[in-house]
């Protein structure tokens, strides 16, 4: 399977769309754009979608009302909690940021991550 470049337009459009959102860092990931509250990554680029994580009652409701699919980075082996944002929702900026606060919400409610130490380097 070919690797998809993440695209630099929907990295763009979606750290746009998470500026509002306090305490949410942008950090670059796997080629393109993903975002990160308290150490957990609520969501980002993966070739030519976005993707979300959402909580349980979410993901039923996103895949139910709005045409969001289980996100598998390779087929058959879907990420746990995270969907793929249509077109239609990601082109809607109310839209997405609909969504995008439920992925902060949730992802809000999660312990902090304690950051991993730092390896230290020997010659």
């Amino acid at each position: 399977m070919d690797w998809e470049k993440a695209s630099p337009e929907l990295g763009e459009l979606l750290a746009e769309a998470s500026a509002p959102f306090s305490g949410v860092e942008r950090r670059k990931m796997f080629g393109g754009v993903s975002l990160f509250l308290n150490g957990h990554m609520l969501g980002g680029i993966h070739g030519q979608k976005i993707v979300l994580r959402l909580a349980e009652e979410d993901r039923a409701a996103a895949e139910r009302d709005a045409g969001m699919v289980p996100f598998e980075p390779t087929p058959g082996r879907s990420m746990k909690e995270y969907v793929v944002v249509p077109e239609t929702i990601f082109r809607d900026p109310d839209a997405l940021e609909e969504w995008l606060h439920l992925s902060v919400e949730f992802v809000s409610s999660l312990p902090p991550k304690e950051p991993k130490p730092k390896k230290s380097k020997t010659i």
